[in-house]
């Protein structure tokens, strides 16, 4: 009897340091996860449960899903990280590679009230037809309010199958006047360079955007206009909301001499150059900017202002000098993530500064917004780019 009594008595300690090991175990496990004991997948389970129960509104488990993982990554506390579903995702790349269903704007996103603002209507695009300008505010997709979604969840709003309808509800703050328009959705590829040749054989190229297709179309308008004789260049990147690095190290070879044109530093202190090679083509150069002048754009005006290779002419740019990658997920979705600041050739980082004119010239907002449909004489900035490429070819 004292034998059996004794296995019962070993045999419930037993089980019960195993237990206490178990859980140990457990706890270390999610311990080195999320640096305290905390199992979000119970809590999330308890909550679901709940509102299946008692909620008078109807639960979709994946837009709720979607939704704690968009609000998850707010919690890093940087605008630019965000979540993108599978269908956010299909829209970026076709975005990014030049071509997609949708109304066709460029947009900026207000960091601070989380609004898409448009930074430029493609010139024939449905957008452009509809009358949106440059710093209009999307504040309502199809009776949504999307004041304080992330861009990519806003963006999948607007696009959608070819031949519908979407409904845009905007705010224009210069005129403090709120409208609603309807917008056909269609095929657009994207027009990212504009070129003409000016007086004197003075090239102009406007750059709206540093997508993959970018390239290809800024090697055409360059080809075109050095068959016309070009003598010197305006290189308009006013309200262009950037792009991606490797379309930015692509033109500034055009622009800049050998070396670096820009570097990144990620979190654990590692550096990247971006390097130009030796075939720029040393013409008189004045680089446009503005206040919606961010990202890419701002790292190419940068560069030359750093080089010597060109004059910067119109007003401070955007200040958005952060790297962010595209991470995918094993369910089809992806992260973006904030992974790097950039320097300028001289180390500068304009990361919340911006890139300052050499020669500062104002525009009138609502002037501004219009950039690529202002006639000669309403843009005083292209008037003064023209003045000092003929000085410095006068000079050379």
């Amino acid at each position: 009897m004292d034998n059996k009594k004794s296995f019962g008595i070993g045999l419930a300690a037993g089980i019960i340091l195993t237990i206490i090991i178990v859980f140990s175990v457990n706890a270390y496990q999610q311990r080195s996860a999320w640096g305290e004991l905390l199992d979000p997948n119970s809590k999330v389970t308890e909550i679901y449960e709940l509102l299946s129960d008692i909620s008078m509104f109807p639960i979709d488990k994946e837009v709720m899903l979607d939704s704690m993982y968009r609000g998850f990554l707010e919690g890093v506390g940087d605008p630019y990280t965000q979540y993108f579903d599978r269908q956010a995702l299909q829209a970026f790349r076709e975005r990014v590679a030049g071509e997609y269903v949708g109304v066709g704007v460029l947009v900026l996103e207000d960091v601070e009230t989380m609004t898409l603002i448009v930074a430029q209507a493609f010139r024939g695009s449905p957008a452009a037809a509809a009358g949106l300008l440059p710093g209009d505010k999307i504040v309502g997709v199809d009776g949504v309010d999307v004041t304080g979604r992330p861009t990519a969840e806003t963006m999948s709003m607007i696009r959608g199958p070819e031949g519908s309808a979407v409904n845009l509800a905007i705010y224009r703050p210069y005129e403090d006047e709120r409208f609603n328009v309807s917008i056909v959705r269609t095929v657009i590829t994207i027009p990212s360079v504009y070129h003409e040749m000016m007086s004197s054989h003075i090239g102009y190229i406007r750059i709206e955007g540093f997508d993959d297709a970018t390239m290809e179309q800024f090697s055409e308008a360059m080809l075109e206009l050095t068959a016309q004789n070009m003598q010197g260049l305006i290189l308009d990147v006013r309200n262009n909301p950037g792009g991606g690095l490797h379309v930015v190290t692509y033109i500034a070879n055009y622009f800049t001499p050998e070396g670096v044109v820009a570097y990144t530093i990620d979190a654990a202190g590692r550096r990247q150059n971006f390097n130009s090679d030796d075939t720029y083509l040393g013409l008189p150069l004045v680089v446009l900017i503005n206040g919606r002048s961010a990202s890419a754009s701002e790292l190419l005006s940068g560069a030359i202002q750093d080089t010597e290779m060109g004059i910067l002419i119109g007003e401070q740019t955007f200040g958005k000098g952060i790297v962010q990658h595209l991470r995918p997920l094993s369910d089809g979705s992806a992260v973006k993530v904030t992974v790097a600041k950039y320097f300028t050739p001289s180390g500068t980082s304009i990361h919340g500064v911006g890139v300052a004119p050499d020669i500062e010239i104002e525009m009138d907002e609502a002037l501004s917004r219009r950039i690529g449909d202002l006639s000669l004489e309403e843009d005083v900035q292209l008037q003064r780019a023209l003045q000092v490429v003929q000085e410095i070819e006068r000079v050379n």
